[in-house]
């Protein structure tokens, strides 16, 4: 029987066939729905159903971080909408009723999950066709980070093994099936190269654009370090042939190692020169889904603006992701992956405060976020979409190992890991998202979403389906305290409040 670790670990590589242990994108990319449940094994007396297994009490040391483990989904049994949806279906509704198609960024989605944009590190743009080809069919978006061309080409490949940035379109546009969509992130040095100019007027994409399946998006930052650019360690070749376009702190022509730093910038912005990029994208490429990727910086709510005023003056949606200080791949310095950045859950606190103000953004939350519990929270909080990037990684290599002998010919290993993404995003991720949403009787994602403040007992907060086990939590939401003395006076009034207010919109329906 494998010891389940139920969170993604700091250090993975992924572990492998037999353990010791398989995270929750290992065991759900080789199991698929059967990765939600506490065993996999075939040994009949620990199996599930046959073993005593619990739910996680504790945790080992003091978290550093406030997350969303001090949350939990409540589901009432009395007076329930799943009564008015039994009867709307005609039969007792379940987990698989509940309907994850909406919309994202401008795509429509079989699910609101999103490949987080990485970019030209190596492990991350050797496994990036499985990555494409799973998003495709899976029906969700696939977002491609920076860098990549000039590391890697754009349709020659530089090296053999490493896929440039045309092959990791192709992966998902000879997918799809109408689903999801493709974006392609650019930084400073991707602007030098011209690479959304090139990809926008590639022939063998305009169908794609003319099916609203590709989007760009502008690199404003990253949780991993938030204010830095991307780093990678390079061979002297590849370090001579970029030393141009890149700061290396060892000059690789005259100084002879196995490995060079390279160092990409992260770019400076003003609000009137973001106002101007961002105008810039929409009035050059009109057919592409407009799309802003940030970190957790303090700026965030100005940022924010800025990005509706264009929206707004273009008549569009513009699509913001916003990466947490848990979030990162691995490669990044420790300094700034331990020191700076908000928090997801402050990252996520700020998308529930600009809902509010603005009406012409979406949201996606990414930050260390692994699995279908977090995905349901971030929706019931706030936000219309989660993304993965490590996870979704992990899942893609579990996929290669548990079934490559599945699939035959050169791209056997990539349709394997195409298959273990498919069954993290979907088997995984969406149908345990699935189980809790439905669970609190709720059968459409949109229907996760906070409400106008409910008054209780001299308070008001903003969901009852939603309790906080940290009371500075609770504050930062607008969520009830589980253990608060007055719990079941303002839980009442809450309720009955919320009900108030269903009866209302149903009247006026009929």
């Amino acid at each position: 029987m494998f010891k389940v670790q139920d969170q993604l670990c700091t250090h993975c590589n992924f572990c492998g066939d037999r353990g010791p242990m398989l995270c929750y994108a290992a065991r759900t990319a080789r199991h698929g729905l059967e990765g939600n449940f506490p065993s996999q094994d075939e040994n009949l007396r620990t199996a599930f159903g046959h073993t005593q297994s619990a739910g996680e009490q504790f945790l080992p040391g003091v978290p550093r971080f406030k997350a969303l483990r001090d949350i939990v989904l409540i589901p009432e049994l009395l007076g329930s909408q799943r009564v008015a949806y039994r009867d709307k279906l005609g039969v007792e509704p379940l987990y698989i009723h509940v309907n994850t198609q909406t919309t994202l960024g401008g795509f429509m989605v079989n699910t609101p999950v999103v490949v987080a944009a990485m970019g030209s590190t190596p492990v991350a743009n050797s496994i990036s066709v499985d990555l494409g080809m799973g998003a495709a069919r899976g029906g969700f978006v696939y977002a491609i980070g920076e860098n990549v061309v000039n590391m890697w080409g754009y349709e020659e490949r530089i090296h053999p093994d490493q896929p440039t940035l045309k092959d990791r379109i192709r992966a998902f546009t000879r997918n799809q099936s109408g689903m999801g969509g493709v974006v392609v992130q650019q930084n400073v040095e991707d602007a030098r190269a011209g690479v959304w100019k090139r990809v926008y007027g590639d022939p063998e994409l305009k169908e794609y654009f003319d099916a609203g399946l590709i989007g760009f998006e502008a690199k404003g930052g990253q949780g991993a370090k938030p204010g830095m650019g991307g780093e990678v360690k390079v061979p002297r070749q590849q370090a001579q042939r970029l030393s141009g376009l890149y700061h290396f702190p060892v000059d690789p022509f005259v100084v002879e190692q196995s490995l060079y730093q390279r160092h990409s910038v992260p770019g400076t912005a003003t609000v009137e020169s973001l106002h101007k990029q961002l105008q810039d994208m929409v009035r050059q490429f009109p057919k592409a889904r407009i799309w802003f990727k940030t970190g957790p910086y303090g700026d965030l709510m100005a940022q924010i603006q800025v990005l509706d005023e264009v929206a707004a003056e273009a008549g569009i949606r513009i699509h913001l992701t916003v990466d947490g200080t848990e979030g990162g791949t691995g490669m990044s310095p420790l300094g700034p992956m331990n020191e700076m950045g908000l928090p997801m859950l402050s990252c996520l606190m700020a998308i529930q405060r600009a809902r509010k103000q603005y009406t012409h953004l979406d949201y996606t939350i990414a930050g260390g976020l692994v699995s279908g519990r977090d995905f349901a929270k971030v929706l019931c909080l706030g936000a219309d979409g989660i993304a993965f990037g490590k996870a979704m990684l992990v899942a893609a290599m579990a996929g290669r190992d548990q079934f490559a002998a599945d699939f035959a010919g050169e791209s056997a290993l990539v349709q394997a890991g195409a298959h273990g993404v498919v069954n993290f995003a979907l088997e995984g991720v969406t149908n345990e998202a699935r189980m809790l949403i439905s669970s609190v009787g709720k059968y459409d994602l949109a229907a996760c979403k906070l409400v106008e403040p409910l008054p209780a007992a001299g308070r008001k907060v903003s969901t009852i389906d939603v309790l906080a086990l940290d009371e500075q939590v609770a504050r930062m939401f607008g969520l009830l305290y589980a253990y608060d003395p007055q719990l079941w006076d303002q839980l009442g009034e809450a309720t009955a409040e919320l009900r108030r207010r269903q009866e209302a919109v149903a009247a006026v329906r009929v």
